[in-house]
This record gives C-alpha cells, sequence and structure tokens, in this order.
C-alpha cells in the first residue's frame, strides 16, 4: 500500500509539473492603456537602439531578484525587484512609458497588473530576459 501511494505521489507531482509549465499564460506583448508606442520595442534590436539614446525618455524596468540582475541586464534597465513593488513604485514616475521585464512573464504582468491599480499607464511587458540576445550589462559586484 505505501509503495502505490508513493508511485501515485510521484506521479501526481510529475504531472502538476507538466501543466503548469503548459498552461501558465505568457503575457509576453501586452500593452496597457497608453502604451501603443512601446509596440515597436518587442523587437530586441529596436529596445538596443532605444537604449543607445541618452534619453530617459522611457523607462526599463528589470523586475528580478536583484542577484539575476547582476548576471547579466540589459543595457540601461534598472532594477526593481517585483516581490518588493509595494516599496519602490512611488519611485517611478507616472509620465514615463515603462518597458517591464523578468524571467518569467507573468512576474512582469503581476507587477504591471498592480501599477495600473495605482493608475499608471504606458507600460509593455516586454517578456523574458532570455529573449535579449543581444549584448547585455554585467555588473561585477553586489550591494549588501
Amino acid at each position: 500500500m505505501n509503495i502505490l501511494l508513493i508511485v501515485f505521489s510521484f506521479l501526481s507531482l510529475i504531472f502538476g509539473v507538466y501543466w503548469y509549465f503548459m498552461h501558465v499564460p505568457n503575457y509576453h506583448g501586452y500593452i496597457s492603456s497608453g502604451g501603443e508606442k512601446l509596440k515597436k520595442y518587442l523587437n530586441a534590436e529596436e529596445l538596443l537602439s532605444l537604449t543607445r539614446k541618452d534619453s530617459a525618455e522611457v523607462w526599463i524596468l528589470d523586475v528580478r531578484e536583484e542577484e539575476y540582475y547582476l548576471m547579466g541586464h540589459i543595457p540601461g534597465a534598472m532594477n526593481f525587484p517585483h516581490d518588493k513593488v509595494d516599496q519602490w513604485y512611488l519611485e517611478i514616475p507616472k509620465d514615463k512609458p515603462l518597458i517591464l521585464y523578468c524571467d518569467l512573464s507573468l512576474k512582469t504582468q503581476n507587477v504591471i497588473v498592480f501599477l495600473e491599480e495605482k493608475g499608471y499607464t504606458g507600460m509593455l511587458n516586454w517578456g523574458k530576459y532570455k529573449r535579449w540576445n543581444l549584448d547585455e550589462v554585467v555588473e561585477e559586484t553586489i550591494s549588501i
């Protein structure tokens, strides 16, 4: 009986993991109200050209944890971890367009929904960082 229970539990766990990864929605490309002009930056080359401008017209937010940000991020991106959004959102101006990304587009979408509830508009869910296949910035130190 114990063997049967262990086998059933193991199979249930495998099915649960499979179902999760096959059915979690991908919010890559979601645009909030007022963010239509950001759609062109879904292309990595267009986003790279934006990062090469000396302009703060669009903010790029990396919402991954700091250690992942330090291992590599899109040039010009600022780190605002998703799990601390309630602490940092007031630092982000409401009048600037925002491009957000993370390691799962679902985390980014949760941040966007939070910001929309706080009155932010003009946001783009760029998706997963692994979509970035161009030059990146790698930091050598971590703050403590």
